[in-house]
């Protein structure tokens, strides 16, 4: 029975260790085009999508669109909520399709919440690496798990053929704190089912030695 008790607990603890830090490890999509609101620089045709693990710090990054530069090249960051500091996750260049295939990992990335995915334009030679060049390329908004509509906001008046991207969210998606519903389910059962294995036989032996007890004082 004891070992069946530490069973349960290391269960229930494993259980609650993986929740937050599922979060951080799921890779998360971010749709790049020209965003009004960021993007300043480079063709407003341009695409891309980028995968990125802020718990295992790696980006896989693709775009079709940016031309080929000479002496320059593009730099990925992010951007945090709430501040102008940019996280460089590296440097990269399209090939003569105008095509852009990039991967790369990171010892570490700050656990934090994170507004934009931005693509600058860096001179090369770069003497200030770690700020980024005003020229901003294509960008992406992190999504959001929990939307706050903003009313009153305005509407930017797009070029010809440039389709419009969503405003940047008011509140970004938690990476972290918060539990899937089937964990709670699990954990929830895995109680019940420790109640009924540990709790219920001793009140039905407390019960029996009441119940022969009173028997016993009857019977006298």
């Amino acid at each position: 029975m004891n070992y069946l008790i530490w069973i349960l607990i290391g269960v229930l603890i494993s259980l609650l260790s993986v929740g937050p830090a599922a979060a951080n490890g799921s890779p998360i999509k971010i749709f790049l085009n020209y965003l009004p609101e960021v993007s300043n620089y480079g063709p407003q045709q341009a695409t891309g999508q980028a995968l990125v693990s802020i718990g295992e710090a790696w980006i896989d990054l693709t775009a079709d669109g940016l031309p080929r530069l000479e002496n320059e090249r593009y730099e990925v960051w992010l951007v945090p909520a709430g501040s102008d500091r940019m996280i460089s996750m590296g440097k990269f260049n399209a090939d003569a399709t105008q095509h852009v295939q990039y991967h790369k990992e990171l010892p570490v990335l700050p656990q934090i919440n994170y507004r934009y995915l931005v693509i600058s334009v860096e001179p090369e030679p770069d003497a200030n690496p770690t700020q980024a060049d005003p020229r901003r390329s294509i960008a992406g908004v992190f999504p959001n798990l929990e939307l706050k509509i903003v009313s009153g906001t305005p509407t930017p008046t797009l070029p010809p053929g440039v389709t419009p991207s969503p405003s940047p969210p008011e509140q970004l998606p938690v990476t972290g704190g918060s539990m899937p519903l089937t964990l709670w389910i699990v954990m929830i059962l895995l109680l019940a089912v420790a109640f009924i294995i540990l709790v219920l036989p001793s009140w039905r032996q407390r019960a029996a030695q009441v119940a022969l007890s009173l028997l016993r004082r009857r019977g006298r």
